[in-house]
């Protein structure tokens, strides 16, 4: 029966019963298929990705940089080594880093990149689209003092070594140097290791020698020829003097730092674009980056006299060994600073007008306030170099004869100007020290005040900072003159924009009229100080001269 029943089946067309391992035979057929069709994918996928992608990247995108001569061949090496992957096409140019900065300001023919030598040189940079630190550093190299081998004393501090007479020192504002330098004594005074009114001083002598000199400014490797010729010290970045020391003139000097540590130039890189090209462009700035921090990055940064980011050296690279950081003084210091530098650089022009009245015989503290103001007038007098212009007028009430209440005792000229066979500088030390022989009478302040603004106008100097410095321990006391309202109209009125002139008012004790005297320097755009101490005399005169632009 079984048979037939089997064969009725088959012949109605009825399939025979499965196997119960069918389906299950089935699905591990169909899962190794697909196992072997993901991993065929998975394969494909990592063959993709390993597949290098200067094969994909048909245009490398262009990226122009721009570096100074004292990293620029590091950097190209650097840009050599940068992968295939990145998709970046450096093209490296040498230029100042004065030149960068101009043309990023401009906003024409700037780099795509820039890398600079300071953060503080990108930070100083006004522009409509503002460069943009992609990189912190890529490189580093402190500033030190050179000299010839067996002269170069040790310094405790950056101040004391700027105050050395002759140091050869360059403009901050342009070179590498001269920035670490002056950032080093501003975090020495921050830090409470330097006095601010003793560096104040010596910046404003340093900046004003800088407005001596005529044609380029000096490039470390000049201030260096200048030390083998002609002795001394000068400051300038461990690379400079590495680099000059290759040189058979360079065998003759060696480098040290002082007690304190260095500042060091950092060599931030700068973006100068925004938007998705900014951030395309801090990638490759980034690739620069990881290029230079490689062991043949170093080596190059090596050959050309510079450190790594970090600051270390490696054990047979010369220099001046391990370098204490100074640390970094505000950036408000710094602005503020470096502010000051750019205008005392300019040439100083200005009439020193002195109140010679009775009351300036009054005592102070041991000594006359015109005793205490001619000791200060003397020392304010050294702090200028030759090319500063100055002259000297006393007034008190009918000094001059007549109604005229001063008198000229020198016309303003330079400090090196010889008239009879006598410097300025030393005629002006003689007048000031006879001032107290002409103490008498009242104050004639306003006519005196206008009388030397209308001088000083005639005669402006379109390049020099033109001024008044106005002393006097009390208030207008000639009743014949104008009255306050009528000189300050009057000054408001003269006043030219094409050919400003600034008067600064110093008050001798708490006897001036500082309200008055506040009055008169806002009127021109000059600022008013008080020495309300009689000891204070001194140091609120040298304050006065060196902001008399400010």
């Amino acid at each position: 029966m079984t048979g037939r029943r089997s064969a009725r089946r088959e012949s109605r067309g009825q399939s025979p019963s499965r196997s119960p391992f069918f389906w299950p035979r089935v699905l591990m057929v169909l899962g190794a298929v697909v196992t072997v069709a993901v991993a065929a994918g998975i394969v494909f996928w990592i063959t993709n990705m390993q597949t290098p992608a200067g094969a994909k990247c048909m245009t490398p995108a262009p990226v122009t940089v721009a570096a100074d001569t004292t990293i620029a061949s590091a950097v190209q090496k650097a840009a050599a080594a940068v992968p295939a992957d990145a998709c970046v096409a450096f093209s490296v140019s040498t230029q100042s880093q004065p030149e960068i900065a101009a043309k990023v300001t401009a906003g024409k023919d700037a780099p795509d990149i820039w890398v600079a030598d300071s953060a503080v040189r990108v930070q100083r940079v006004v522009a409509a689209a503002a460069p943009e630190i992609a990189v912190s550093s890529l490189a580093s190299t402190p500033g030190v003092l050179v000299g010839r081998k067996g002269e170069v004393p040790a310094f405790a501090t950056w101040l004391s070594a700027l105050q050395t007479p002759g140091i050869r020192f360059s403009d901050p504002l342009v070179t590498g140097s001269g920035e670490v330098a002056l950032l080093g004594a501003l975090s020495e005074v921050e830090g409470g290791r330097a006095d601010a009114k003793a560096l104040q001083a010596t910046i404003a002598q340093l900046a004003q020698g800088e407005s001596q000199r005529s044609g380029e400014k000096q490039t470390d490797a000049k201030q260096l020829e200048a030390v083998v010729s002609g002795g001394g010290l000068a400051i300038v970045t461990e690379q400079a003097w590495l680099e000059f020391a290759k040189t058979p003139a360079g065998a003759q000097l060696s480098a040290s730092l002082p007690h304190s540590g260095s500042v060091s130039l950092s060599y931030p890189v700068a973006v100068t674009a925004s938007g998705e090209r900014g951030e395309s462009l801090k990638k490759a700035a980034a690739a620069l980056e990881d290029a230079l921090a490689t062991e043949s990055g170093k080596k190059d940064l090596a050959d050309v006299g510079l450190r790594p980011a970090d600051g270390s050296k490696t054990g047979d690279q010369p220099g001046v060994g391990n370098v204490t950081a100074v640390k970094a003084a505000s950036a408000e210091t710094v602005d503020k600073t470096l502010k000051g530098w750019a205008l005392q650089a300019i040439p100083f022009r200005s009439l020193v007008v002195m109140d010679v009245s009775g009351s300036m015989n009054f005592d102070a503290g041991g000594k006359t306030r015109m005793q205490l103001t001619q000791q200060a007038a003397i020392a304010g007098s050294k702090l200028f170099p030759n090319t500063a212009a100055l002259g000297l007028w006393a007034f008190s009430i009918g000094l001059g004869g007549g109604t005229q209440d001063y008198i000229e005792l020198d016309p303003i000229r330079k400090m090196d100007a010889v008239a009879d066979g006598v410097t300025q500088r030393d005629r002006l030390v003689a007048d000031i020290t006879g001032l107290d022989q002409r103490t008498g009478g009242a104050t004639g302040l306003y006519d005196s005040t206008l009388a030397a603004y209308r001088t000083v106008k005639a005669n402006y100097d379109s390049r020099a900072v033109n001024s008044i410095i106005l002393f006097t321990d009390g208030a207008n006391e000639d009743p014949e003159s104008l009255n306050l309202d009528q000189l300050l109209e009057t000054l408001q009125r003269e006043r030219d924009p094409a050919k400003p002139v600034i008067i600064v008012t110093i008050g001798i004790t708490a006897d001036a009229d500082a309200a008055t005297l506040k009055k008169i320097s806002a009127a021109t755009g000059g600022t008013s100080y008080i020495a309300r101490d009689p000891k204070d005399i001194p140091s609120v005169f040298v304050d006065a001269l060196l902001a008399r632009g400010q």
